[in-house]
Parts: C-alpha cells; structure tokens; sequence
C-alpha cells in the first residue's frame, strides 16, 4: 500500500521531469520555418518608430532569400539607407564605424565620444540579484591596501547576521556584535528577506550591501577601517522592494521594482523617482539610453512593447508589434498535439507553464488511456483496482507525460506489490 502510494508520487515527478525536457529535445529536430521578427528602431527625426520586418522568399532566383519590410507606425516606408538618417542615436555605433554620424541631431551638436558616452543597455526587473548565503563584505577602504580578510564573510539568519572567522569556522562573536547593534539602531528587523550588492566593484566596496529586513525597510550596511556603516534609506510612502537591478552609470544607482510592479529610479543620493512604466513584476526589461532618449523594450512571449521616454523619463511614445514565433509547420502542429503543456524554468520567470494551442491533444490522451488501459489488461491487472485507476488517470491528464511516467515504472496497481 505505503510503496503503491510513492509510487504514484514518483510517476507523477517523472511526467514532470519529461515535461521540462521533451519539449527541449524536440526543439533541437531540425525543422524549416522561419521567424517573424520584428526590429523596433525610434526615429528623433520623424518622432515616430520605424518597424524592420523580415521576409523571407522560396524563389530559387533569388540569392539573398529574404528582404526587409521597413515602414513608419503610419505606413510609411524607408530603405535601410533612409533609417541610418532618420534614426540616427539607434545606428550611432555603425555610423561612427563608417565616419557617417552627423555634426547636428535634432539641432544638438554630437560628436562620437557624446554619443558614446550616452549609449548603454541596463537590464532590470523581476529577476535575478537576491542571496541568502555566504556573503562577503569588503572594506570601503580595501580599494586602498587590497587587504582582504576571510574575516569579512557573513551570513543572515533567525538570531540576525553573524560573521565568520574562516580559518577557525567559528562565528567572530565582536564583529558579529558591533554589526548587529549597528544594524538594530538604525531600525533593521531580522531576519533578512533580500540582500543586493553594486555590481560593479568600486561601488561594492564603497557602499556595501542594500537590504531588505522583515518588516520591508530598505537599508545599506557598508564597512570601513572594520567598523560597521549602517543607514536606513527612506522609501517613497506604500512601497516595498521586489527587486534591485544596479547599473554602472554614473546618473543613477539602480533600478527598483516593488511588489506592485512598479518601477523607480534610484538615485546614487538615495532618491526615487517613479518612471512611467507598466507593471513590470515577472518581466526583464532592456532599457537603452541614448543621447536624446530612453528605450524601454517589454518582450512578451506574442509580442514586444518599446516605450520612449526622454533623457527626464517623461514619456514621449509606445509602439506594439506582434511576435508570430513559428509558422504552422509539420513540426509545430506535431508538438502541439503530442505535448499539452511545456514547462520551463527561469531565473526571472521561475517555473513557467505554457499550453499548447487547441484541443487536439485531448485526442491523443484518450487514445495513450486506451493504449494503457489495454497494456493494463494484458498484465492482468484489474481496471476496478484504485491504483490501476490512478495509472489511467494519470495517463488522462498529462498525455505523453503520464504515459511515459507510467512505462519507465511499472508495478503501480499491481497486486503482487504491497
């Protein structure tokens, strides 16, 4: 009966197991489709977004085998020589290369190092950037001596933050001590619920860790000369962080999403500054600044939002393109009937479930239940047995999944096992 029951646990973790990776093996069957992607570019010139459109062409005449569907939000269309000039930020690297970038964008003076100096990609959201282990805490002033002490490791936990002497692997009770009386008059609440550090290294050496305590303050806690540098950073009212995403530019710190999905800019001053963004919980988000512009890319699993803000994060634009990922090939109808579900693990999604499109699935269940229900009866195990039952049910509701669950463990229902 117990080894029936685990049984069923394990056949159930199996399905599981073959949906995460059946899918992917199929995927790597080579297949002849083609994508739709769409390229996004916004023009300063025209105030507009101009859509670059793949097409591509089964005519044996034609070498290349595909050409570029250029046009405006309005229709219009461009030649990809036209786009060059008309969206001049978005090609500025291509344009520097050939000695092409114009003297004047938008009446503005640029010169190759402005244009470089204002270009860069900062991805931020609902990902990534959270540690509950063994951290390390460098010394504000080790950017000077290059001392490094295995002394400076720390960990969070119920008790609050402990730091380790390494050689001994013992807790370092004075410094653990000091911290911890730093960290509790400036209000922190153990135990910790996030823990972020500056990627770059001299901003994790100046200003530490941010961190998130049990009531949802925000704090940093930094060292210097092996004293402790503890401060609560003030929130804007009703906030409570999701997520730090820290970026290398010298205009701001990071990027904060809170658990409302809303985005804030935070200021290397420790100011917030709300960007008019949708909600961003369960996405990654590409932002490219420029010189006259920010651009926001939201990439959707049917479709990319880009918003345009300008260089004071007021929003200037938005533009939506539909992503059709696969054309109905043989291969494609083939997953959707064969796999009823896909599931796909993340570090900013986490697990993810996506269905497969119509019902025709349904039909292959029913027919793997007949298969099994005969596999079943071949093996004399009675179709009224509960076990047995659940073998079917299984079967039923995860189609291949399930079936396959089943084989690779045989013996659920038998009578023979106890």
């Amino acid at each position: 009966m117990y080894r029936n029951i685990i049984r069923v646990v394990a056949v159930l973790f199996a399905a599981f197991a073959a949906a995460m990776a059946l899918p992917g093996f199929y995927r790597m069957v080579p297949a002849s489709w083609h994508g739709d992607y769409k390229k996004i570019v916004y023009s300063e010139v025209l105030g507009d977004f101009i859509i670059s459109k793949s097409i591509y062409s089964n005519d044996p005449s034609d070498r290349s085998g595909i050409r570029y569907e250029i046009r405006d939000s309005k229709g219009n269309a461009y030649t990809p020589e036209q786009v060059d000039t008309l969206a001049v930020l978005e090609n500025a690297s291509q344009l520097i290369y050939e000695g092409r970038l114009p003297e004047t964008v938008c009446g503005v003076a640029v010169t190759p190092e402005r244009v470089s100096a204002h270009d860069y990609t900062v991805y931020f959201g609902d990902g990534g950037g959270r540690d509950y282990g063994l951290l390390d805490l460098k010394d504000k002033l080790s950017y000077v001596s290059n001392d490094y002490r295995t002394q400076d490791l720390f960990r969070f936990g119920r008790g609050g933050i402990e730091f380790l002497d390494a050689p001994s692997n013992r807790v370092d009770t004075a410094k653990t001590a000091a911290f911890r009386r730093a960290l509790a008059g400036a209000g922190f609440v153990s135990p910790a619920s996030g823990t972020w550090t500056p990627a770059d290294r001299t901003d994790a050496e100046t200003l530490g860790y941010f961190m998130t305590d049990s009531c949802g303050g925000l704090f940093r806690m930094g060292m210097c000369g092996g004293e402790p540098e503890v401060e609560r950073i003030a929130l804007p009212e009703g906030c409570v962080v999701r997520n730090l995403s820290f970026a290398d530019r010298p205009e701001f710190l990071a990027m904060m999403l809170t658990e409302k999905g809303e985005v804030y800019r935070m200021g290397r001053d420790y100011t917030f500054r709300r960007l008019p963004l949708p909600d961003t919980r369960a996405m990654r988000v590409a932002m490219h600044g420029m010189l006259l512009f920010n651009k926001f890319v939201y990439a959707y699993h049917d479709h990319t939002t880009c918003y345009v803000t300008d260089v004071d994060y007021r929003m200037i634009d938005s533009c939506t393109v539909g992503n059709r990922t696969y054309e109905q090939t043989a291969k494609y109808k083939a997953q959707q009937v064969v796999f009823p579900f896909t599931v796909r693990l993340t570090p900013w999604h986490g697990l993810r479930f996506t269905w497969s499109d119509g019902f025709l699935w349904l039909l292959v269940s029913v027919c793997l239940t007949g298969i099994m229900a005969a596999i079943k009866r071949r093996r004399r195990e009675s179709l009224h047995d509960p076990f047995v039952l659940v073998d079917l049910v299984i079967v039923a509701l995860f189609g291949i999944y399930g079936f396959l669950g089943v084989l690779v463990m045989p013996g659920l229902g038998n009578p023979n096992v106890n």
